[in-house]
């Protein structure tokens, strides 16, 4: 693992018209709130409600901070998702916050830890995975294919020209790991690999912190690999004490595993209805679902509008 201290800022994350580091002087009562996109604040169709919209400009007029806090990296949020103006980004699973185009932190996966688990994959005949970094989406023919198939991800002109296709690549003579940048990979077997989850997560656990992805539909085995020790709770963290911010005005919502960092680190957590069992149980409240308006439902008993 290793901490990158020279990246470029990253243009496409609209400006706040706040202060370049906002929460340095956060208002007294002020909210800091941390927001998956898929399943929290966007329905599987990647639609977000115009009641969602509406509940986070109210809260930022009301003095409240809202951060993205995605497991997708920030060149694979869609422009339409930015353009709402949130104050910043966390992407990759934590692994990167910006604000107003500064990269606050970044931790990048070894290339060792990335080539053990393409070695892995390769060995048990997993053929869906993926790596995405600052420089893009590096993807396995077999992954190439899904998308392809499902058609919006792969064809959407503002992703296209950010997918790489791993066994395309030219990396000179030097391994995977070694010619690519990456903060979390995430793959899926095939239904009827009869390698389990739990063996996966045993295998990589040397170099990775797996979770279960959400590829349920579609694989027994599923999952995302996350850097040790680097996850949506470090980040909330992270992100609170560098805009000085104490953990008890934090507030997380989400709906799925890789949320479970950031629901268990805030101060106060929120479930979505559709979300997963254990998400529920962990939250300190369990809103309705995405599709009925359990965003702003959420953000109305929190008090934030």
């Amino acid at each position: 693992m290793s901490d990158m201290s020279d990246t470029k800022p990253v243009d496409s994350l609209p400006a706040n018209n706040g202060d370049d580091m906002p929460g340095n002087h956060a208002s007294a009562g002020g909210k800091l709130v941390f927001i998956d996109i898929d399943g929290t604040l966007a329905d599987d169709h990647h639609h977000v409600p115009q009641s969602a919209i509406d509940a986070c400009r109210q809260a930022q007029r009301n003095g409240h901070l809202l951060f993205i806090c995605t497991g997708r990296s920030l060149m694979k949020i869609e422009q339409g998702i930015l353009d709402l103006g949130f104050d910043g980004v966390v992407s990759v699973a934590g692994a990167r916050s910006d604000i107003n185009g500064r990269t606050l932190f970044e931790h990048l996966i070894s290339p060792e830890a990335i080539d053990a688990a393409t070695a892995y994959f390769l060995a048990h005949d997993i053929r869906n995975y993926q790596w995405q970094g600052p420089d893009g989406m590096y993807v396995s023919r077999g992954y190439m294919q899904y998308l392809q198939a499902k058609g919006s991800a792969w064809k959407d002109p503002q992703f296209a020209s950010r997918w790489h296709v791993i066994e395309d690549l030219d990396t000179h003579g030097q391994s995977l790991g070694a010619s690519i940048r990456a903060s979390k990979g995430s793959y899926f077997a095939d239904r009827g690999n009869p390698t389990p989850f739990e063996d996966t997560c045993k295998a990589l656990s040397p170099w990775f912190t797996t979770v279960s992805g959400t590829y349920g539909k579609i694989s027994d085995n599923h999952g995302e690999l996350l850097i040790p020790g680097v996850d949506k709770g470090t980040a909330v963290a992270q992100v609170a004490r560098t805009l000085g911010y104490s953990i008890s005005d934090t507030i997380a919502l989400g709906d799925g595993g890789n949320d479970m960092a950031m629901i268990l680190a805030a101060g106060t957590s929120v479930a979505m209805g559709n979300g997963i069992e254990e998400i529920k149980q962990a939250a300190d409240m369990v809103t309705d679902s995405v599709e009925d308006d359990g965003f702003a439902h959420a953000f109305s008993r929190l008090g934030l509008i």
